[in-house]
Order: structure tokens, then C-alpha cells, then sequence
């Protein structure tokens, strides 16, 4: 098991604990990424009280047959407040997904809502602090944004770890990133702990930037 300093998200063991979930509607469960020694990579532990452990780096509350996620929660200290609006792209060759983050009190940290509860809520897609597209099927990530005003509050790296617990709760490959990035893109991997820009490519191809993809 590689080493676990306190900026690094690469192979957690897995905490599931027991979420009651509301009547009516799906069983949840939340899974937790821990980065400790307790027990080994990838391991998945049953934790029946509910409580997380000290180490925890992500929290996932989904239900239990993993297509509706509920709310991501990352611990970062220092980062902004933000929600979530998920953005499948089903008819996307490939299929890809969108996660675009706000960062205002509308809805509590870490809320994942759809496209559809968002435009009920009156949600402006102008106002996103920042946006990943990335293809589940790989877990490639094709496109990260953070508006201007945004930069350089750990928007980015928080976006990225919500992203990396949605693709791992259901299953699918690690989040990681190929040579093709914007200069911005780029930067943001430079200012990275050596130890997660390993699951980044050097940069091979300049991309432009990437459009706001969420319209009121």
C-alpha cells in the first residue's frame, strides 16, 4: 500500500455505512474513501454504526444500486462550500458526464441534484464556480474548469476528488487524466502533489477551454 500523506486520494480502503434514507424511497448506503494502514487498498469494510473514520478523504451517499448519488462530500481544508449539479451525457460517443459545482448556501455541502431538480430551484448555470467532464466508461477525464474569479481556491481539486468517489461508488474505472489539456489545465496539474499528477499524463496536446456546459 503506497503512502498516505494528508493530500493524496489514490487507494483508499472503502468504509459502507448504513444511511436510513427517507420513506418511499431506495435504500442508501454512504461509502467513505479512508487513506490509513487500518486495512488494506480497495478493501471494503461494513461499518453498522454509521460513524467515519478519522482518515476519510470522501464521503458518497448513493443509493444502494449506485445510479442516483446523493451527495459527495470532500475533505479539503481550506476549499469553498460546494454543490453539485450531474450532468449525464447518455448519447455522448462515448458516454461521458458532467459534474458542475456552485458554491452558494441554495443547497447543503456536497448536494448532488439533477439537471431537472436544478432548473426548478432556478439554478443559473452563469454562476457555476467551476465544471469536470470526464467518460465513466473509462474514467478518462476530457475537460476541468474553474471560473476565473474561482482559481486558485482549491475548486479544481475538490471537483476532482467528488468526481473520482462518483466513479468509484458505481463501479467504474479510477478517474485519471491523458496528455491533452488546456494551459490553465496544465498549470493546475504543475501546483498537484507529486503522487497524484502520477495518474496524469505529461502534457502532449494543448486543448482550448472548456465551455460552461449548464444554461438557465
Amino acid at each position: 500500500m503506497p503512502a498516505a500523506g494528508p493530500d493524496l486520494l489514490l487507494d483508499p480502503w472503502w468504509a459502507r455505512l448504513p444511511e436510513p434514507g427517507e420513506p418511499g424511497t431506495p435504500p442508501r448506503h454512504t461509502f467513505v474513501a479512508v487513506l490509513s494502514a487500518e486495512f488494506p487498498a480497495h478493501t471494503v469494510v461494513h461499518l453498522p454504526g454509521g460513524r467515519r473514520p478519522t482518515d476519510w478523504k470522501v464521503a458518497v451517499q448513493a443509493d444502494v444500486d449506485g445510479t442516483r448519488i446523493h451527495r459527495v462530500e470532500v475533505a479539503l481544508a481550506g476549499a469553498p462550500l460546494l454543490w453539485y449539479v450531474e450532468l449525464p451525457e447518455p448519447g455522448a460517443r462515448p458516454a461521458a458526464s458532467t459534474l458542475v459545482a456552485f458554491s452558494d448556501v441554495r443547497f447543503a455541502e456536497g448536494t448532488v441534484v439533477t439537471a431537472d431538480r436544478a432548473r426548478r430551484a432556478g439554478v443559473d448555470g452563469a454562476r457555476q464556480v467551476g465544471a469536470l467532464r470526464w467518460w465513466p466508461g473509462s474514467g478518462l477525464v476530457h475537460q476541468i474548469y474553474v471560473a476565473p474569479e474561482h482559481r486558485r481556491r482549491g475548486v479544481g481539486n475538490k471537483l476532482a476528488r467528488a468526481a473520482f468517489g462518483i466513479q468509484a461508488v458505481r463501479g467504474l474505472p479510477p478517474l485519471h487524466g491523458d496528455g491533452r489539456r488546456t494551459e490553465l489545465g496544465e498549470e493546475w496539474r504543475n501546483g498537484l502533489p507529486a503522487a497524484i499528477t502520477a495518474r496524469m499524463a505529461p502534457l502532449s496536446e494543448v486543448m482550448p477551454a472548456m465551455t460552461p456546459p449548464l444554461t438557465a
